[in-house]
């Protein structure tokens, strides 16, 4: 008989491995699928896109919380995303978003995924194999509408939409595009890429080859272009509670899912003049206290040209000195220590969240790197442990 566990025994285990971790706010997630369908109806499919380790969050844990919160499919760039969730267990539609080069359609259909065509040489490579193995390929038709990225010339649809629907070797279930200004104010340009596939939508019709799923709207069109909400919407920045762009906020109901917080693995006190990390490139202007954190640029937390500034510890931002390691970051504490606080190590810090009341969130380090918060949120790797929580 195995002995229960002591209550110290059960806080061990749900420790991270390492002592710097990424909480994943489950019930956040839970409250944004809520609301996105809310905002779409019923009726429409609700794609959650996993790419890019779920936008940092890790899709591992992110895709089945999210297909059981009420999302219907996921989306991938890449097959070996898409083959990581079937190996952990996900059952549900995947489709590949991005480039997929046509000698792997055995593993499309060994681990049942949706590639994305657009190009006739590419499907009849796709329908070759499919044919020899007896089993239909699943594909969506990428349009482009006008973001010149992937797609296929509206003007040549139609006959490759013609070819996708006569051959037996393929089940062609989806038609879409992707905007390239829905995440700004003026949505001129994106209503322009609306029609052209509305357009082209009509032709097929017509035709007698239009997929049963036809699909535009990502996260920002989700929030400001109810009419591109078709068949589906493909969400993701939104998903993770995060806004699509300065323009196009995230609405106030949705929550962040993401925290980054680690542990001080040493204080130490400096005379002034003493320097910290490689180079010497800051020295103490007097008596200082540094406080060690276990965070590098190997997990996410850049080096140059441009770095986080400050961390939340005892709920006061403090300042982030010297260069950054690959597994180290210094912060100067003294403000707190001079405020008669003591820190000491395992102090929790926190660089993205909320600590007593104060706050950086993935838009307050995105605007410090000058960058966007989908880049931040992606570069957090996989090193750091994701450690499902209930907010």
């Amino acid at each position: 008989m195995v002995a229960a566990l002591t209550p110290n025994e059960q806080r061990q285990l749900q420790q991270p491995l390492r002592p710097t971790w990424l909480e994943i706010d489950l019930s956040a997630l839970a409250n944004n699928i809520s609301e996105l369908r809310r905002r779409i109806g019923p009726d429409r499919l609700l794609y959650a896109v996993v790419k890019a380790n779920a936008y940092g969050h890790g899709a591992e844990l992110v895709a089945p919380a999210a297909i059981e919160f009420g999302v219907d499919r996921l989306a991938v760039a890449a097959v070996n995303e898409a083959i990581s969730l079937r190996q952990a267990g996900v059952r549900a539609p995947i489709l590949l978003l991005g480039y997929t080069p046509p000698e792997l359609a055995e593993t499309l259909l060994e681990y049942d995924l949706a590639v994305s065509v657009y190009e006739t040489s590419a499907a009849l490579a796709f329908a070759e194999t499919a044919a020899r193995a007896g089993r239909p390929l699943t594909v969506h038709l990428k349009v482009d509408t006008g973001m010149h990225r992937l797609g296929v010339d509206p003007a040549a649809a139609l006959e490759l939409c013609k070819f996708l629907t006569q051959n037996p070797a393929l089940h062609f279930e989806g038609i879409y595009t992707h905007f390239s200004t829905a995440d700004e104010t003026d949505k001129e340009y994106s209503r322009e890429q609306l029609r052209r596939l509305n357009e082209l939508l009509e032709q097929l019709s017509r035709a007698g080859c239009r997929p049963p799923i036809a699909h535009a709207a990502n996260s920002a069109a989700t929030i400001d272009l109810p009419g591109a909400h078709l068949d589906a919407v493909r969400c993701g920045i939104l998903l993770y509670g995060l806004s699509p762009s300065d323009e196009v906020p995230a609405p106030p109901e949705m929550r962040p899912v993401l925290s980054w917080k680690a542990r001080i693995a040493q204080a130490r006190n400096l005379s002034a003049g003493e320097p910290v990390s490689y180079g010497n490139a800051w020295r103490a202007p007097g008596p200082r206290t540094v406080a060690i954190i276990p965070v590098g640029y190997a997990d996410g937390f850049p080096r140059s040209p441009r770095t986080w500034k400050s961390v939340l510890i005892g709920g006061r931002e403090m300042p982030v000195i010297g260069r950054i390691c690959m597994d180290h970051v210094f912060v100067d504490v003294t403000e707190l220590t001079a405020s008669g606080l003591p820190v000491t190590r395992d102090d929790e810090v926190v660089l993205i969240g909320d600590q007593h009341g104060a706050s950086i969130s993935m838009e307050d380090a995105a605007a410090r790197l000058k960058t966007n918060n989908y880049e931040v949120a992606s570069r957090l790797m996989a090193r750091l442990p994701r450690i499902a929580v209930q907010g």
